[in-house]
């Protein structure tokens, strides 16, 4: 069974935003849109999965998809775990197209695609470093040994593998994704003693969730931008463009001719996600860019949102929005 889904990740749905946001002719622009297709991409390659995962015995399965686990002062990375009483097997999706070359020699991932040639880090190498971390993980947790195996899956069934030196064999590593449940079958057929209880699993699924940690990166910092390169205004909710205007209380879009009385609220929602969780009528005023601090206010006071301070410092808090 699936405990933990695949979903959009924080980081996709910042770049997202950030795009909506981001002039077209900004110079940085085709650099965040390139970190975005790679993420979305990488996103496509797991979900994809899901119909192989379902074919998973759900009675001997748990499932979890994206965990980020802290080990130490840092963290570790995982795609797909998959827990059983017999075994845990870890899953490192690949949606890549073209012709991948894994070279055993010098521990490299060789792409060509298009007659272009690009050289990434060995997933194999990864997956190697991923069950060694889980296994100090589940130490420190004070589990018993659990046999854990790892595999390299190639969600793209049109690209073709092949491996450097052509007498290694890197078939028992990797394979693509419609052999997972042959493989998965492999697995049972040779781990067949019970090392771990149902019971326990579900405590150790309990402990997954509760470490799990989204990564929340500075992508202003990476990009090297700041809140004054965004383009600021309540977005359309219908087509999107920016800005709408305030019209007789409700948000005219002067594109698509949409009216919207509580546009704003996916606005403040935006600004909490992307640049920080609260907001004075001052930054309100500036971000939805209207100038009447008096309809700023009755906005803001409309949606109930928990304050500090008061009068002209007032602060309206944003968190409640990101959970509705």
């Amino acid at each position: 069974m699936i405990i933990k889904e695949a979903s959009e990740s924080i980081k996709i749905r910042k770049l997202k935003l950030i795009m909506k946001r981001f002039p077209l002719h900004h110079p940085v622009r085709n650099e965040i849109e390139v970190e975005l297709i790679k993420s979305v991409t990488g996103y496509n390659g797991e979900k994809s999965l899901d119909y192989h995962m379902e074919l998973l015995p759900k009675d001997e399965t748990y499932i979890f998809h994206d965990l980020r686990l802290p080990l130490g002062a840092s963290y570790f990375q995982i795609d797909i775990l998959i827990l059983t009483p017999t075994f845990f097997l870890i899953l490192e999706v690949k949606n890549m197209s073209g012709t991948l070359i894994f070279d055993q020699e010098f521990y490299q991932l060789i792409r060509i695609y298009k007659d272009k040639e690009e050289v990434f880090p060995d997933p194999i190498s990864q997956v190697y470093r991923q069950t060694h971390l889980l296994r100090e993980w589940l130490k420190q947790l004070k589990f018993p040994y659990i046999p854990i195996e790892s595999l390299v899956v190639v969600s793209n069934p049109n690209t073709r593998v092949k491996s450097i030196p052509q007498h290694k064999d890197i078939s028992n590593m990797v394979t693509h994704s419609a052999n997972v449940l042959a493989k998965f079958h492999g697995y049972q057929n040779t781990r067949t003693k019970n090392v771990i209880s149902k019971k326990d699993i579900k405590k150790l699924s309990r402990l997954l969730l509760k470490h799990h940690s989204e990564p929340n990166h500075n992508y202003f910092q990476q990009f090297s931008i700041t809140e004054s390169d965004l383009l600021k205004g309540v977005a359309c909710t219908e087509c999107l463009k920016l800005p709408m205007i305030r019209s007789r209380r409700k948000w005219f879009c002067l594109k698509c001719g949409h009216y919207d009385k509580l546009a704003h609220i996916e606005a403040l929602r935006e600004y909490a996600f992307l640049l920080k969780p609260s907001i004075t009528n001052y930054e309100c005023c500036d971000f939805f860019q209207i100038p009447s601090r008096h309809i700023v206010k009755h906005l803001l006071n409309s949606i109930e949102l928990p304050t500090s301070q008061s009068g002209k410092h007032k602060i309206y808090h944003l968190e409640d929005l990101l959970r509705m």
